[in-house]
């Protein structure tokens, strides 16, 4: 007479495969769970507060590395920039708050050429995400009339806690935060009493 064969072990390897594959896979997924659950950037640079050192390309249109002081480089930090106050305002190459706001920024940066010509100001535009072929594209449409640098992999937006843009900034050469706004800002006359009293 056939004699079934008991399927006990069977079923007891099948298990035991069974828990070491959900253990696995809960082991496996636990860190990306942690990820995703992991809180957003911290909070944005405020007045105050010291920026992380930043690596940025030089531009590559026309006079604008020249214009910055930072000619013959290929990267250059905030403290190459020889001034007292930096504006530096994050942009989007496709933001429709910053086409807003570029008007506005372009009227700032003529009324500052007498300080910028003096080495007391610079002011320039962090293109986040943004490649040379499109901030130069920017620059000789004549959109942005200031120094635009492309952050293509945006490692410095990273390194700002990646704000909305546009972002506005005043900053120290050393990196020292002296105002923040985020948005559209159109009132220039309070950034250049901002500037002024930073000057003093």
């Amino acid at each position: 007479m056939l004699k079934l064969r008991p399927l006990s072990c069977a079923f007891n390897t099948w298990a035991l495969f069974a828990s070491a594959f959900f253990l696995c896979a809960a082991l496996c997924l636990a860190p990306l769970g942690a990820a995703l659950a992991a809180p957003a950037a911290g909070p944005l640079p405020g007045p105050g507060a010291t920026l992380p050192t930043l690596s940025l390309k030089v531009p590559v249109y026309g006079q604008d590395a020249k214009a910055l002081g930072v000619g013959g480089k290929m990267t250059f930090r905030l403290q190459d920039i020889k001034a007292k106050v930096i504006v530096l305002e994050v942009i989007g190459v496709y933001c429709g708050e910053c086409a807003k706001q570029v008007g506005s920024f372009n009227t700032l940066y003529a009324r500052l050429a007498r300080r910028i010509q003096a080495g007391e100001v610079q002011m320039f535009g962090l293109a986040a995400g943004g490649t040379d072929m499109e901030v130069d594209s920017l620059r000789k449409n004549g959109i942005y009339k200031y120094p635009l640098v492309a952050d293509e992999r945006y490692q410095n937006h990273k390194l700002l806690r990646e704000p909305k843009t546009p972002f506005t900034m005043l900053v120290t050469p050393a990196g020292k935060v002296l105002y923040t706004h985020l948005g559209v800002d159109e009132d220039i006359d309070a950034i250049l009493a901002r500037i002024k009293d930073a000057l003093k």
